[in-house]
């Protein structure tokens, strides 16, 4: 409890855990990618890589209209944000922003943190958790895993668990 309200009340506990936040995202998406290529390299496991590949596109797109809406003011800006969320690197960017204290400009559509908060609801809504179950299913059904696979899946439980974890303390 003590620790818990610690965090809260100090900027340091903030930049803690967005820092952490971001790392395992952009961790969960590289080892997505990784599995993603194993499904698709293997003919027993190629339908999986495609709906892995579609939880990708899914949570992409989502993070595309959140990026849109927050920069539609300003083109240069929004095709600079738009080719963050494309490189998978948008979650360091929300935890740049927000650890520097940026405050919300004027074509904004809102803040740094309810920006976050949805960029991370939606990748855990779209990719962690259904990414997670399939992958849990595939290597219970395949039972040929490889460390990647199970590496992905822990990271995909740790990112869902600390994001929600995160959503619901902030």
């Amino acid at each position: 409890m003590v620790a818990k309200r610690l965090l809260g009340e100090v900027s340091w506990g903030l930049k803690l855990r967005v820092t952490m936040g971001a790392g395992l995202s952009i961790l969960d998406l590289a080892t997505d990618i990784f599995v993603i290529v194993g499904y698709m390299g293997k003919e027993d496991t190629r339908g999986y890589g495609y709906y892995m590949l579609g939880m990708t596109v899914a949570s992409m797109v989502l993070q595309l209209l959140i990026v849109f809406l927050q920069n539609k003011k300003k083109p240069w800006v929004l095709a600079n944000e738009m080719l963050i969320v494309l490189t998978g690197l948008k979650p360091a960017f929300d935890c740049a922003r927000l650890c520097a204290g940026r405050e919300m400009e004027g074509h904004h559509a809102f803040d740094a943190m309810t920006e976050l908060v949805a960029t991370k609801g939606i990748e855990m809504f779209c990719e962690s958790i259904p990414g997670c179950l399939l992958q849990c299913y595939v290597l219970l059904k395949v039972r040929n895993a490889s460390r990647v696979t199970v590496g992905s899946v822990i990271v995909s439980a740790m990112t869902t668990g600390f994001n929600s974890a995160s959503i619901s303390f902030e």
